[in-house]
């Protein structure tokens, strides 16, 4: 059996800078908001623990909470949700390295899919390329805090900011 780790949040408000203000002081947290939709990528400032996010703006004027759980097969997993009642909010997405849709469970709450997709998946790999492969999918798993701040930050927000921005589209029009 897969297992499937949560592995972001996401906040959605009416005002996101002032819900950016309230969890960076009431947690401590670090929010890097320096994008063109001031998306704010959350640094939880965990060693090994938790998970990082993100707040932004609700594109409909209703503010909700959502976590991203991981996934090998996006569109498998939809098809899971229907038969067991809930319904695809999203159908799976390319943003750079991941797949990612969004479902609505039973009783109306939306979760977000994500499957990571590794850079050495994209071409195919030789011996030594497929073992570098192997490390990085467990590195993946463990989570990216050994990548550099810098790397992170930036392919973080890359992603989120894209996914982010998707996201509040297909709800907007689901309403």
């Amino acid at each position: 059996m897969p297992q499937h780790p949560v592995t972001h949040f996401e906040v959605n408000a009416r005002d996101a800078k002032a819900q950016q203000k309230f969890y960076s002081d009431l947690f401590g947290w670090g929010i890097d908001a320096n994008n063109p939709t001031d998306y704010g990528m959350i640094d939880t400032k965990t060693k090994g623990s938790g998970i990082n996010g993100g707040i932004g703006a609700s594109q409909d004027g209703r503010n909700w909470v959502t976590f991203y759980v991981e996934t090998p097969d996006p569109a498998q997993t939809l098809a899971k949700v229907e038969r067991l009642g809930g319904r695809t909010v999203m159908p799976p997405m390319d943003m750079a390295n991941v797949t990612y849709a969004l479902f609505e469970d039973p009783e109306g709450n939306v979760i977000g899919l994500a499957k990571m997709i590794e850079q050495q998946e994209q071409s195919q790999p030789t011996n030594g390329a497929k073992a570098k492969r192997n490390g990085a999918k467990a590195a993946a798993r463990t989570g990216a805090k050994k990548t550099s701040t810098a790397r992170k930050k930036t392919t973080a927000r890359k992603k989120t900011t894209a996914r982010a921005s998707a996201t509040r589209r297909k709800t907007a029009k689901r309403r």
